[in-house]
């Protein structure tokens, strides 16, 4: 059974563990430090048995949110985690009267593009060179969800 809690002040140092644990210090620990703190910021925390194994993060404006981030420890995924932590947001925007959901996506994470369009994400631009790992530009696919469909 999944549990889910919004990010607070209680347990942001525990999402920022994570944050580095997934992304194995190549990551913006200051940046997401910094957006999380700030009150456009919206973000849940995923528990299974009190143990914390994954996190949204995102940022809001009027009826609009962009996911910043989304991760899942390596122990559990491809469990359906992070698909229960994007339907979590999804109903938290329902609720909220929160109408679209952006993101950005590196073209080349079949993985993370399979979620989201299951999730009801629906691809709606290209952003040349958006990403850069280990010095290759990867081209960023933008997506949105939109309750109003």
């Amino acid at each position: 059974m999944v549990e889910f809690e919004k990010i607070s002040k209680q347990n942001k140092q525990s999402v920022l563990d994570i944050y580095q644990k997934i992304y194995l210090g190549d990551c913006d620990l200051m940046g997401l430090s910094d957006m999380m703190g700030k009150p456009p910021h919206v973000g849940f925390c995923a528990y299974s048995d009190n143990y914390l194994l994954g996190f949204i993060s995102a940022n809001y404006v009027v009826d609009e949110l962009d996911i910043i981030e989304l991760g899942v420890i390596s122990e559990f995924r491809r469990r359906g985690f992070a698909h229960k932590l994007i339907k979590h947001l999804q109903h938290y925007c329902l609720r909220q009267n929160i109408n679209k959901i952006f993101l950005e996506v590196a073209e080349n994470n079949a993985a993370a593009i399979g979620l989201y369009e299951k999730t009801g994400f629906t691809k709606i631009g290209i952003r040349k060179n958006y990403y850069s790992r280990k010095g290759a530009l990867i081209d960023g696919l933008a997506y949105c969800w939109n309750s109003m469909r």
